[in-house]
């Protein structure tokens, strides 16, 4: 083992078995025992992995099967000695014996200093096996039970934002579709207010239609309008709750959580945001498109009836009347 090698046959690591622990030898010298597990080996790629069956299609050095890198990245000084960069991993299996065994090959023998690599090597490809029964196949790691879903592959595209996505409140039984769509576009900021419209290349003045003061921006006009204001100080007070605004229709409904002891109280205070998110947006489309003028009453009696429309449809037991709804939102 000391010295430098200069054998230039293959050099092969060789394991032997012995009540089911196998054994590897170099030149007839222990560097450690190590347990042929019955696992199977996996080549990770973007958001998948790759089941090994028979593994013939995934190269042992340059794929990622076993960890989150290649062997080649992880192990480079080992990488430079192998006898074939290219090899399968199908290649270096060896199914003799009770469990099988690695057989990686090398261009020479290993000197003192470069046994302890080999031993990570070893130790990092320990617990995988080859199914010779099996095909390769993709496994998504989004799930637990690695099948892929959409619902998954979502989540993993959304994972680096620094606000969880309300998608619990959004897809709400208790709320129409239509409005469910609405809130999605509006939480990404994709609604096409005026100041969507000008960044598409469209010439006009950016204004607010119900306050006639700022710019319209889809975080403005559902959150921090003076008249989008009044509908959530109305909705504030009819559930008895004292709450500050955030910046954006996300952070909104990401944060938009009471502890209600009533399961009923809580669908209603859940659709409530975006009952109100409707109302303006339908509001704001009757100003644009039909000339309607303001009316803040109207605009509070819509808010309402809509809310109640949705309680009666699919949360509270019984229809109630609009006095009845109010009474029963403030007993919360």
């Amino acid at each position: 083992m000391g010295g430098l090698g200069l054998e230039i046959s293959p050099f092969l690591i060789e394991p032997s078995c012995a009540n089911g622990v196998g054994v590897m030898r170099l030149k007839e010298t222990h560097i450690g025992s190590l347990l042929l597990v019955r696992s199977m080996g996996l080549k990770e790629e973007d958001g998948a992995r790759v089941g090994l069956g028979r593994a013939m299609g995934v190269r042992f050095w340059k794929d990622i099967w076993c960890g989150n890198t290649p062997l080649c990245e992880a192990f480079p000084s080992l990488f430079d000695l192998a006898g074939s960069k290219d090899a399968w991993v199908a290649d270096y299996w060896d199914p003799m014996g009770e469990v099988g065994g690695w057989t990686p090959l090398f261009l020479r023998p290993f000197n003192d200093w470069e046994v302890e690599e080999v031993e990570r090597l070893l130790s990092s490809i320990q617990g995988k096996r080859l199914d010779a029964d099996g095909e390769d196949r993709m496994l998504w790691r989004g799930t637990k039970n690695e099948i892929f879903t959409v619902k998954s592959l979502y989540k993993s595209l959304d994972h680096s934002c620094a606000v969880s996505f309300p998608g619990n409140i959004i897809w709400s039984p208790y709320v129409p579709s239509k409005v469910s769509f609405f809130a999605w576009e509006a939480s990404w900021e994709k609604v096409l207010t005026q100041d969507q419209l000008k960044r598409r290349g469209w010439i006009l003045a950016n204004r607010c239609c119900l306050c006639c003061v700022e710019e319209e921006t889809i975080n403005h006009i559902l959150v921090h309008c003076s008249k989008t204001k009044i509908l959530w100080d109305l909705l504030l007070s009819l559930f008895g709750v004292n709450w500050v605004l955030p910046f954006s229709v996300r952070d909104t409904l990401s944060s938009w959580h009471v502890p209600f002891k009533d399961k009923n109280h809580r669908k209603a205070w859940r659709a409530a945001p975006l009952c109100l998110f409707w109302t303006i947006w339908k509001k704001r489309n009757r100003i644009v498109f039909d000339n309607e003028a303001l009316s803040t009453q109207r605009l509070k009696n819509s808010f309402v009836c809509n809310l109640l429309s949705w309680a009666n449809s699919s949360i509270v037991v019984g229809p109630l009347s609009l006095f009845n709804f109010v009474d029963w939102l403030g007993s919360c």
